[in-house]
Formats: structure tokens, sequence, C-alpha cells
């Protein structure tokens, strides 16, 4: 990432973001009766008490920029903590006043207030006018900052409220923030915080890689116990280097640096190891939702709204507002592994706060979305937990990617399932295939009771096939549309009536 100096513009190229296991949004805060606003990342279901990371964009570029320049999100989910990426006003920072350090205070508030950040663990970095913001929070509110990291900007020493850990990562060839006369300005803060004159250099950084151009220095014995360090990259002009091939990720260097220091003290308590959900997949990961939803996705589409998450060993999903269709709230499982002509059960627990129709369906997990099964399933869900299944055949080309979906938007309230199966069987003999699919082109006479897609009781119609049903429902409803057709023995199916 380069930042064309102070005057210069700069024209930007966002890359899009690659998909990761948190969340990433725009937020904004009323800092003295100002709007500011930033980016967040934070890891799914994060822990309280994790590690908080603020990092600065150069002048005249944002926090989007800084953002996919940085790339820090992999990071966040593998070490569990959240990172701020905040705005400058007229994308520049604050280096002289408390502007930006009353910011700087009102994030770290923010970020304890939402996700219970360790206030004893917040990082400070920036590049090029962002690290000389670090800088001049270290000088100002040091005693809120447990380390920092600046790249490609620099700071003098001001009367620190105390002793600061320093990372600092620059290019030899940066022609807009001389490498030399910061190097000279940060050895004023090693004078000043009382560190070992005689530094331990390494060259080249890592030692594992004997190519690399960068080359690491260190000055320990520092006023309580901290260092300072200096990680130049030869030839790197003015910019957030991420070249591994050649030097070092710099964003993975700050943070194994950082995360050794706390306002306390204290070590750093080691994150719950990341759940690795496999892909291609034959089997559906989760099924019992025993500790997380992990592998599990809860969306909405149009105006449709609800929340979900395990809780108890079961997953409870929430609606609050139901959709025009039963697939804007759907909890979805993919990487699933569907094989050409191969039969397959799929099971699952349900029970619901009221009674209501739930909408079952295997399908491609991208767009057109096509469905597997030759009609959608739809189960009666009560008040009481019971366990429901059906059989299909995967009739269509092998899939590696497909999904279990599970459609609730026609009705508000709340929905438990557990026990959620997928498994391979052998093709079940035709006639206990009708039985247990409840298939309407049997030659015995039943009788069905017809509904409405919001849930109202139509009429019944008596058939022994199922164009002897379309026929009937034909005949009954007013209108066309689709229908819900329930047999005595509870499975529900859909069909749909043109007039």
């Amino acid at each position: 990432m380069r930042c064309f100096g102070f005057k210069g513009k700069v024209v930007l190229a966002l890359a899009s973001l690659a998909l990761f296991t948190g969340y990433a949004f725009a937020d904004n805060l009323n800092v003295n009766g100002t709007n500011r606003t930033m980016n967040v990342y934070a890891p799914k279901n994060i822990e309280k008490g994790r590690p908080l990371i603020i990092q600065m964009h150069g002048m005249n570029q944002d926090a989007p920029y800084q953002q996919n320049a940085a790339k820090w999100e992999s990071i966040a989910d593998t070490a569990r903590f959240v990172v701020v990426f905040p705005n400058g006003q007229n994308k520049a920072w604050d280096i002289g006043g408390d502007k930006d350090i009353n910011f700087l205070k009102a994030i770290i508030n923010e970020m304890y207030n939402k996700y219970g950040i360790d206030k004893n663990r917040v990082y400070v970095s920036g590049f090029s006018m962002g690290g000389m913001m670090s800088y001049h929070a270290a000088n100002k509110m040091g005693d809120m900052i447990a380390a920092i990291a600046p790249v490609s900007g620099g700071g003098g020493v001001n009367s620190p409220k105390r002793t600061m850990p320093i990372m600092h990562t620059h290019g030899t060839t940066d022609d807009v923030v001389n490498y030399n006369s910061t190097v000279n300005t940060l050895k004023g803060w090693v004078n000043a915080q009382k560190c070992s004159s005689n530094s331990q250099k390494i060259k080249p950084y890592p030692t594992t890689k004997p190519g690399s151009a960068a080359s690491l220095e260190i000055w320990s014995g520092c006023t309580d116990g901290v260092e300072v360090r200096l990680l130049t990259i030869d030839g790197k002009g003015h910019w957030y280097s991420m070249d591994e091939a050649v030097s070092v990720n710099t964003s993975v260097e700050i943070w194994n640096f950082v995360k050794n220091y706390s306002l306390d003290g204290s070590s750093i308590t080691p994150p719950t190891p990341a759940i690795v959900v496999p892909t291609n997949r034959e089997e559906v990961f989760n099924g019992g939702f025993d500790s997380s939803a992990v592998a599990w996705d809860l969306q909405t589409h149009g105006d449709a709204q609800a929340s979900g998450d395990a809780k108890d060993g079961k997953y409870q999903l929430d609606i609050s507002a139901i959709g025009t269709q039963n697939y804007q709230v759907q909890l979805i499982q993919h990487d699933l592994h569907l094989e050409k002509d191969q039969w397959y059960e799929v099971s699952f627990e349900a029970s619901a706060g009221a009674a209501r129709t739930l909408e079952v369906n295997v399908e491609q997990h991208n767009d057109p979305w096509a469905s597997y099964l030759k009609e959608k399933q739809n189960f009666e869900i009560g008040t009481d937990t019971k366990n429901f299944k059906f059989n299909f055949q995967m009739t269509a080309a092998t899939d590696t990617n497909s999904r279990l979906s599970f459609n609730a938007g026609a009705a508000t309230g709340t929905l438990m399932l557990d026990n959620v199966v997928l498994k391979k069987i052998d093709a079940p003999a035709e006639n206990s295939t009708k039985i247990r699919l409840g298939a309407l082109n049997n030659r015995v006479e039943t009788e069905y009771r017809v509904f409405d897609m919001n849930g109202t009781f139509i009429g019944k119609i008596a058939a022994r096939s199922h164009d002897e049903v379309r026929g009937k429902l034909r005949m009954m409803v007013k209108r066309g549309g689709v229908y819900l057709i329930k047999s005595g023995n509870g499975v529900t199916r859909q069909i749909k009536v043109t007039k």
C-alpha cells in the first residue's frame, strides 16, 4: 500500500475482501459532537476478554483501503481479537492535538461495550501518517495502550505516560517518509526508555528465509522490561509490505510482537483452538449443536428478520418478521457432497413455540439454487419435539458443494432444531418409498387437507392419484398460486395451480 505523501492524490482500486468467519461492518461514533466513522472486524462468536488492534490509514487514504491492504481478518480469526480501522477526518490525522486521541479513546470504550475487549491489551498501529498517529497516541494515552506498531511513519518522544513497547517497520527506499531520519527518531525512544545501547541484529529475517530482504534490530533491557524493534525491508518503498515471498507479512509480524504485552503484565490467554469444518463432506457437520452453531449459516432475505444460535445443545431460531417466501429465513449448511444416483436420508428433530409448517430443501449452494428434490419437503412442527425424516435420490450430477436448507420464513416465533443427519441409504423398495414419503400417486383413495401459503384452511380433497389431486384442487380454488396439500400422516406437498 502506497501513500503518495501529504500532497498527492490516491487512486484506489479495491479488491474484493475474502470471505472470513467473522463480521466486518462500518460503524460510527459521536465524539465531542462530531460523527466519526470506522470499519470493524470481529471474529464470529468472539469471547470476552480478547485483545483489540486499532490500525490507522495513511494520509489521503481511508479505512477500507487500509483494511484491504493489511488483511488482518484471517489473523484475527485464528488468534481471536477485534480489529478496528478508523477513518481520519479529511483522510488525515491530528498528530499534534487531542481530536483523534479522543476518537481512539472512544473506540476503546465502544469495543469494550460491544465485545468486552481486554482493556489491558489494546494495541495501536498505523501506516504512514497513521504510524505518526501511533507515536502521538503513545505520548498522549500510553496508559491505555499496551504496545504500538507504526509502519513507515515516525514520531518523537514527548513525555509519554509509560514505557512503550514499539515495533517499527520501514523500507529503505521510502521516498515519502525518509528511512534514515525515522530510524534516528526511533533511537530517541530507545534512549528515553533506557534500552541497552547494544542491539541485536538479525539478517536476513527470518533466518529460515536466506533470500529475505528484511532484517530485524532489537533493543532490549529497556525500562519495565519492554523491547524496541526495527524491522527494515531493503529496497522497499512507501508501502505496507505483505510480500512473504521476498520479505515478511507485516501484519503477522506486528501481531507476533504486540501480543506479548499487556498493561498489567499478565500473559495472554491462548484462544480456544478454532474448529476446522471439512469441505466436500458426505455428512452434516455439527448436527447436534453441542457447543456452537459452527458450520451453520442463518440467512434472512427481503423484509424477514430472525436471529439464532446454539442453546443448550439445540439450535434456537427466533423469527420476528416473516417474508413473502419460505426461503427468506434460512438455516443452511453447505459443502455437502452428493453423488449422482445415490439415495439419501435426511432426519432431524424439531419443535416450535406454536404449531407451524417448516420447509426443508436440498439444493445447489449457488445461483440458480436448483433443488435436488422432486418436491420441497414440508413438515408440521408442533410444540413437542418429534423426529422427522425423508428420503431422496440425487438424480443430478455429483455436487461437492450442495446444501441442506431449513426454510422458516412463513411464520414468526421460535423454532428448535437438533440431531440433523444426512446419510447414504440403499435404494428403497417402491412400495415402502410410497408409504414413507406419503406419495400422492397411490391407488387407494386418500383424503388431503388444503391450505394456502398463509396456513389458512381451504377444504378437503379425496383422490387416488397426484393428477386427480391437482385437478380437484384447480376446481376448488378461486385463483392460481401455490397451495399446501397435507395427507393424514402429516406429510405436506406444495402444488402450483394455474388459472
